[in-house]
């Protein structure tokens, strides 16, 4: 058996725990909506992994074991990151139809399954040579950040956008969008109408912390992101589905999510306060970080250091947006100064 255990939430809603092998989010929940009937909609597979052949042979086991007719099912994906959208193109058959939200459906066509030449790689790196990251670092890290190293192969593939609010078959139940930008500018959750059940994507994560980075044309990701959380706490969901590892109390978590974010943001800036004139290198290096293996920033995986740098800059990014930092541009780089 390639995945790690397949659980049936509902009545034809199944979780197929996928295993990440290497990566500290341990495993990929996909779900997976079972057509039940002549009267049901087609079978949608919710979420993929990334594109390793390990991930995909557990997908296509678990769905066999599930009994889906491997011809005929639909894709969501809750957002464009490629731990989500990997395997959609080696998945989906002719037919079938994928779906993503209209706003990461544009990014995600900028990337087009080659992200090393993609709008968000060089976008990224722009921004590190912005704040003075060395080039070399910057290719380091960029060569090894998982999402980008098994991103969905390059393809023809089009996906189906979906609006806020909008409402999509899945087996006997109804879905309806809900745009939570943030995690990523198009990140989605979705009501199961009727079951108290909601998909949760990456946007609440119950053991760990959803990474809130920085993203081109976006000026403050983490202010986006903290209001999403106010427009997801009005829903009254008893049976959460994170995308990741295990489930837990909703609104309690929303509720620690807020002041992890309070707490980092003044973590943040007494650090820029205290350096005075800060480069963001240095104010990441200072931060309060949990990384298994790593006692330092200098220990820091490269892959880990990337998602860290961006997270710091989110951070700096609520606070500017604020008026709590002021930034100066000198000799072409970014430095940070507390009000």
């Amino acid at each position: 058996m390639t995945y790690l255990s397949i659980d049936e939430i509902l009545p034809d809603l199944y979780r197929l725990r996928i295993p990440l092998k290497g990566n500290p989010l341990k495993n990929l929940n996909s779900y997976v909506f079972k057509e039940s009937g002549p009267d049901s909609g087609k079978s949608l597979v919710v979420d993929t992994g990334f594109r390793t052949p390990d991930c995909l042979a557990a997908m296509e086991e678990g769905l066999r074991d599930i009994g889906i007719d491997m011809d005929r099912f639909d894709i969501l994906t809750t957002h464009l990151h490629s731990d989500h959208t990997g395997n959609v193109p080696d998945m989906l058959r002719p037919g079938n139809h994928a779906f993503m939200s209209e706003t990461d459906k544009a990014l995600f066509e900028l990337i087009n399954g080659n992200m090393e030449q993609s709008g968000t790689a060089v976008g990224r790196a722009r921004i590190f040579r912005e704040n003075g990251i060395p080039e070399d670092m910057i290719q380091r890290m960029t060569s090894m950040s998982p999402a980008i190293k098994y991103a969905a192969r390059k393809t023809d593939l089009r996906y189906d956008g979906l609006s806020d609010g909008q409402e999509i078959k899945a087996g006997r139940y109804t879905l309806k969008s809900i745009l939570v930008p943030g995690h990523t500018p198009g990140q989605m959750c979705f009501e199961v109408e009727g079951t108290g059940a909601m998909l949760l994507g990456d946007h609440v994560l119950f053991d760990i912390t959803p990474n809130i980075t920085d993203w081109p044309n976006v000026p403050d990701s983490l202010g986006d992101y903290l209001d999403s959380l106010e427009k997801i706490d009005r829903y009254e969901v008893s049976i959460p589905l994170p995308g990741h590892r295990e489930p837990g109390d909703f609104h309690q978590r929303i509720a620690e999510i807020k002041r992890h974010h309070a707490a980092r943001l003044e973590n943040c800036h007494s650090i820029i306060k205290d350096l005075g004139h800060a480069c963001l290198y240095d104010i990441t290096g200072r931060m309060r970080w949990d990384i298994r293996g790593a006692r330092n920033w200098d220990e820091f995986p490269d892959a880990q250091r990337f998602f860290a740098l961006g997270e710091a800059l989110s951070h700096i990014d609520y606070l500017s947006a604020r008026g709590r930092v002021i930034v100066h541009v000198e000799d072409g780089v970014n430095w940070y100064e507390a009000v």
